[in-house]
């Protein structure tokens, strides 16, 4: 039986704290994002282009989902944070960089766990279920044994 990621919070969470899974994954995706605190952050522009859907879509989930999305590395900058953060992203490659010339008093990050995250939870997005799918294989084979228990069976009725 196929996992539902979009519905159930307890296997989004096996795989986000699944820490090889997640590099794995980064590594598959290749998304650009902005390096800050030492971690690679998005803001919503680059995830609604990223998932191909607007920023209302995602506004919309993060209203949702908050307190796991905050669980999973969504956050808020304001004051200091957000003037620091700000002279990172004016150095780095990102193309979304809009915000940095309007005055804004905070801004939310996700860093590349609550990106997964958001993925997990769209519906509306062809590239988050393909990013559930490769999800769901990382993690698999990131514990073997239970790729294997779940493959064997399979094998059998195929005659491999």
């Amino acid at each position: 039986m196929a996992k539902e990621l979009t519905n159930s919070n307890i296997d989004r969470q096996n795989i986000l704290n699944n820490q090889y899974a997640i590099m794995e994954i980064q590594k598959a995706v290749q998304l650009q994002g902005i390096v800050f605190e030492n971690k690679l952050v998005f803001v919503i522009d680059q995830l609604a282009d990223f998932f191909e859907v607007t920023a209302k879509t995602i506004k919309n989930y993060l209203k949702r989902y908050k307190a796991e999305l905050c669980s999973n590395g969504y956050e808020v900058l304001k004051g200091k944070r957000l003037k620091e953060f700000k002279l990172y992203a004016k150095w780095s490659d990102v193309k979304e960089k809009d915000f940095l010339n309007i005055k804004i008093s905070q801004l939310g990050i996700f860093d590349f766990r609550a990106f997964l995250n958001i993925g997990m939870l769209l519906v509306e997005s062809e590239r988050a279920r393909l990013l559930r799918l490769l999800s769901l294989i990382r993690n698999l084979f990131s514990y073997p044994e239970i790729f294997l228990r779940r493959v064997k069976p399979i094998a059998q009725i195929c005659h491999f």
